[in-house]
């Protein structure tokens, strides 16, 4: 059984998931892992565990959600916390969600369709709604992963969720110093990052009407990105009009990667607010419309962490993001 501890050294919390183990995990470094028979595929479906939620058109699923069979969380199990000596363990209720993006086993994001997108996107959109309304879920996490680099251990394009009942201290800090930015300043961090990067140009990549695209100052990966939302807070409140142009610009922007970078590996890590007020977040959780915007970073996997990553929880970048920046414009001139 799953079980949330706490790490009393480096102030975080560990999820240890023993279910997760029999996983299947490909043997060898290579964009997609290799499989014989892959229960994401339509016809499969009785492979995977009965679809949570599913987007049909013409009797044919565009979109499946369904249970993790390898859970790390599981709604079933007791929610409760305890102490164990010094240390605090919670027990590993939550949710533990898989999204079958699309029913083409060899799509991608650069080759999808702008309508594939966006069924994803709302698919990810009605997800979230609906833990939302399980008070006892507190932080959801929402990415995927593409390569054996990233961690992805299936081939067919899919996206995770998980529901914690607690806030990751990762995740708190990042919340708390917006939150801090936002009651010194009275705007959101997020607003000013928007207009010194549009400003400077240097790291620019595109603009809409409700969306930034950028290649970050301090980029932690080669190539990362962010796509931040000029106006929301969180994903739900993203409109239809909002999804499309999200999905545009996901195509766009993963076309062009595609183009400089060839198939590589990736996170895609949707970057959302709290569902629900807890004790963690009482002191910022009036305040996420104004200090906090939903965003999304791609991470590619193209070097692997060694140990002054692991040691310091810093990074070393060898691609500066005013070259990504160069370098991707161009590929998005060409597309145009």
């Amino acid at each position: 059984m799953s079980e949330l501890r706490y790490d009393l050294i480096h102030d975080e919390y560990i999820l240890i998931a023993p279910e997760r183990l029999h996983r299947p995990i490909a043997s060898k470094e290579e964009p997609t892992p290799p499989q014989t028979i892959c229960p994401f595929c339509p016809g499969n479906e009785n492979l995977s565990p009965k679809e949570i939620y599913a987007i049909y058109e013409d009797s044919h699923w565009q979109t499946r959600v369904v249970p993790n069979r390898y859970k790390a969380l599981q709604i079933e199990t007791p929610f409760y916390s305890k102490r164990d000596g010094i240390n605090e363990v919670w027990g590993g209720f939550g949710a533990h969600e898989i999204i079958i993006d699309t029913p083409k086993h060899q799509a991608k994001l650069h080759n999808m369709s702008q309508e594939e997108i966006i069924l994803w996107l709302k698919t990810i959109q009605k997800r979230t709604i609906d833990l939302e309304k399980d008070k006892r879920l507190i932080q959801i996490e929402c990415f995927k992963n593409y390569g054996l680099s990233a961690g992805a251990s299936q081939a067919h394009p899919h996206t995770q969720i998980l529901a914690l009942p607690l806030i990751t201290k990762a995740r708190q800090r990042v919340l708390l110093h917006t939150h801090r930015y936002y009651q010194e300043h009275g705007r959101s961090l997020f607003e000013d990052i928007i207009e010194f990067e549009r400003n400077s140009k240097d790291r620019f990549l595109k603009e809409d009407k409700s969306f930034f695209t950028y290649s970050p100052y301090a980029s932690a990966f080669p190539f990362e990105t962010i796509i931040i939302s000029k106006r929301a807070s969180s994903f739900k409140d993203l409109d239809n009009s909002d999804l499309e142009e999200l999905a545009i610009t996901i195509l766009s922007l993963f076309k062009a990667l595609n183009k400089e970078l060839g198939d590589f590996a990736y996170n895609l890590l949707f970057m959302l607010p709290p569902l629900n007020r807890n004790f963690e977040n009482s002191s910022f959780f009036d305040d996420l419309d104004r200090s906090f915007r939903f965003h999304i970073r791609i991470t590619p996997r193209l070097y692997k962490l060694a140990g002054f990553e692991l040691m310091s929880g810093s990074a070393i970048n060898p691609v500066s993001p005013e070259l990504v920046s160069q370098l991707l414009r161009k590929k998005y001139e060409t597309s145009s």
